[in-house]
């Protein structure tokens, strides 16, 4: 699985020089705006090996971007700006903000042709086409920044991939022009109600107020000793956040494991996300990283397995398939199961202008 690394960025941001503070465009060239129709997605500014001087093949983007390079410019956020992509408020987040560090910055930008036509292609039908065309749209459209740099979008926890799937296609479609929407009864006044779509709606049920002190958001970690709760166990336990780099390693090693034929133990799985920090993309060392948590899983004797199965159910954060609204007639607050009527692949289907050709 494909993510987005600091190779991809590599040209995009200025070296800082030694003292730490950003490069400064000492001789900047007079950029006269002009119309241009080419996209200029994905394209990198850079400057002269040696100077702090914007390239001529720089200067041509920024005149084909049509606008100007002031002195002192961030020429990595420019072209962030033309590109489309905008900061996102973590407090959208609501109570699932405490899941990310807090030097954490999103930034999401509108889906690409290609995306899009890579999107039509999907084959609902298929788990394995549906997870991997999510990730593709993420991979081109979500972004991090932390006070460290840009680290890879499957960061994120995996019970968010389509929140931010939802905003990405909110961003896409800003006028509403293709909104998802259906209807359903009110259980209180029977009134019709329409429900939309988005990612303020959606719904998850998180963990109870009173064990969230075994939460550390510093480390990201939950941090338990069982023996607070009378389970005779040598040690307290730590466990890691899900995220969808992990759910990708562990996709990977699992294909591999059936290819190959070999025994999987699904209870496993449901443990390993939590136990293991991170596991390598590389084959081997996954494959050692795994065993070993698999060792200690299997050290559990009855007590602690079900003491284990009990924090994992009550630490998760499990996203609903129900949305939520307000009865526009009783004011009441109903939800109703999320519902696609043209299957998923409606999520980036863009409707034109032109007359439809066929009922499909």
């Amino acid at each position: 699985m494909n993510v987005i690394d600091d190779e991809m960025l590599e040209g995009q941001i200025p070296e800082f020089k030694e003292d730490g503070n950003a490069p400064v465009v000492e001789k900047p060239q007079e950029v006269v705006p002009e119309q241009h129709n080419e996209s200029m997605i994905g394209k990198k500014l850079s400057i002269n090996p040696g100077s702090h001087e914007l390239s001529d093949e720089t200067v041509n983007d920024i005149k084909n971007l049509g606008g100007n390079v002031k002195l002192g410019d961030n020429l990595y956020e420019v072209a962030e700006a033309r590109e489309g992509w905008i900061m996102i408020d973590k407090s959208i987040l609501k109570e699932r903000e405490i899941y990310y560090p807090e030097d954490w910055q999103f930034k999401v930008r509108p889906a690409t042709v290609e995306a899009i036509r890579n999107w039509s292609a999907i084959d609902d039908q298929n788990v394995n086409s549906v997870d991997d065309t999510f990730n593709d749209i993420l991979k081109s459209c979500l972004a991090i920044q932390t006070s460290r740099g840009p680290i890879p979008c499957f960061n994120v926890r995996s019970w968010d991939r389509f929140f931010f799937l939802n905003l990405i296609r909110e961003y896409t479609f800003v006028q509403g022009e293709h909104k998802m929407e259906y209807e359903d009864e009110c259980p209180n006044c029977d009134n019709p109600i329409k429900f939309t779509l988005n990612s303020s709606k959606l719904m998850y049920e998180l963990p109870d107020p009173e064990i969230m002190k075994y939460f550390d958001r510093t480390t990201q970690t939950w941090n338990i000793d069982p023996e607070e709760f009378d389970v005779n166990w040598p040690e307290p336990i730590t466990l890691y956040l899900p995220t969808l780099e992990k759910d990708a390693a562990i996709k990977a090693w699992l294909i591999n494991r059936i290819q190959n034929k070999k025994k999987v133990d699904n209870v496993f799985i449901k443990f390993l996300v939590w136990m293991a920090p991170k596991i390598s993309k590389d084959e081997t060392i996954a494959n050692r990283q795994i065993r070993e948590y698999e060792m200690k899983y299997k050290s559990w004797d009855t007590e602690m397995f079900s003491f284990m199965n009990d924090v994992i159910t009550n630490i998760s954060v499990t996203p609903l398939t129900k949305l939520t609204t307000s009865c526009p007639v009783c004011g009441e607050e109903v939800t109703s199961d999320i519902q696609f009527p043209n299957g998923i692949r409606d999520l980036f289907a863009i409707s034109g202008g032109h007359k439809k050709f066929g009922k499909k």
